[in-house]
């Protein structure tokens, strides 16, 4: 939706320039192709409504979150580790977690342009939503690689992907690791009596 609403602006752009410049020889005007680009860049780069797909190469924040554009996206029905998070594997040795998640979704990635459609999400502003590439849910992937574990509070789509990674032992369950979401639940509570106190 966005492509086609960026084309349609960049061509009224043009041609509202074309028709309000005048056409001097010596002194045209690069105004209307300015606009025509701004027009078509903004269309292009605007925040995903409820149900509006984005499409486009996505840059990995964490091991559940990506940026297309100028939106941020987590992935609906996971929960991965932090960036900062750390684990333990099966030798009892930390790791970093957080950032071997991240990584491993960019290059599953690579250059590939995603596609994601957004869920009904109550995140307070973020865009909650299935993303893919090509037909592979992302999360799903994630999830089967041990990378993340399934979002409690959302439905069970994800459970026994979860239940083959852990009967493997892959990724975060080769060893010892707190749960993504009761960890960031625990930091919201710690900032919350900071504030207090």
């Amino acid at each position: 939706m966005s492509l086609i609403l960026g084309a349609l602006l960049a061509c009224a752009a043009g041609l509202a320039g074309t028709l309000l410049c005048p056409d001097d020889a010596a002194r045209r005007s690069r105004l209307p192709l300015l606009a025509a680009f701004l027009a078509g860049g903004l269309a292009w780069h605007a925040p995903a409504r409820a149900g509006e797909a984005l499409h486009g190469p996505a840059r990995v924040l964490d091991g559940g979150t990506l940026l297309i554009g100028a939106s941020r996206i987590s992935l609906a029905g996971i929960a991965a580790p932090d960036a900062d998070q750390t684990c333990s594997d099966a030798r009892d040795q930390t790791y970093a977690c957080g950032r071997a998640a991240a990584r491993a979704l960019a290059d599953h990635i690579g250059g590939a342009a995603i596609t994601c459609e957004p869920r009904p999400s109550e995140a307070g502003g973020a865009v909650v939503a299935l993303c893919r590439i090509g037909d592979e849910d992302l999360g799903a992937w994630m999830v089967a690689q041990g990378l993340a574990v399934p979002d409690r509070a959302a439905a069970p789509t994800y459970a026994a992907a979860a239940d083959r990674a852990w009967g493997r032992r892959l990724g975060l369950w080769s060893g010892v690791f707190q749960d993504p979401a009761e960890r960031r639940g625990r930091r919201a509570d710690m900032a919350g009596l900071r504030v207090a106190g």
